[in-house]
């Protein structure tokens, strides 16, 4: 589903935008991957031997099965890491159809895809944190459940401007009669 804005908009507004995109993948990256302190990663970074105990995890719904149905893990926990993949990326769902004036999912999709992908592999290839496909899906599902709100609620729009359309014309039709 696609639906492009057409009204002009100024450039500041898509430079604000921009800057507002480029600003969240920062926070998305401070809060991920810069989480520790310096030192903290500056030894993560010269230990080899930490970059073999590297968590991976490349089987689908395996980490979001344990965390949801193992009862291994406490409930507050398990709704924080699951929701908080979720909610982490809903921002790219809305900035990224605003910067690009277009409800796309493939392109929020997209987005969210290679971002996610990117942050799991820098974790993957740093000890910075653990890869998980898992994290990929949940990023995606939250970018692209935005995306797929907003596009339903302008499908809802411009519905409701047809009928508004149809019903101002059907009385107009009436008040002539008149």
């Amino acid at each position: 589903m696609c639906v492009s804005v057409k009204k002009r908009r100024s450039p500041l507004i898509t430079v604000l935008l921009w800057l507002c995109l480029i600003a969240y993948v920062l926070l998305l990256l401070k809060v991920i991957l810069f989480k520790f302190d310096h030192d903290t990663i500056v030894n993560i970074l010269n230990d080899t031997d930490e970059l073999a105990y590297t968590r991976v995890n490349l089987v689908p719904f395996q980490t979001i099965r344990f965390y949801a149905f193992s009862g291994r893990v406490p409930a507050s926990v398990a709704v924080r890491n699951l929701a908080g993949n979720i909610v982490a990326f809903m921002p790219i769902g809305i900035l990224i159809p605003l910067v690009t004036r277009s409800l796309s999912l493939g392109r929020t999709f997209l987005v969210g895809f290679v971002l996610s992908a990117g942050i799991e592999l820098t974790q993957y290839l740093t000890g910075l944190g653990s890869c998980d496909i898992d994290d990929i899906i949940l990023n995606v599902l939250g970018a692209m459940s935005v995306t797929l709100i907003l596009a339903v609620l302008d499908l809802i729009g411009f519905f409701l401007k047809k009928i508004t359309k149809i019903m101002r014309k059907s009385l107009d039709k009436k008040h002539r009669r008149v």
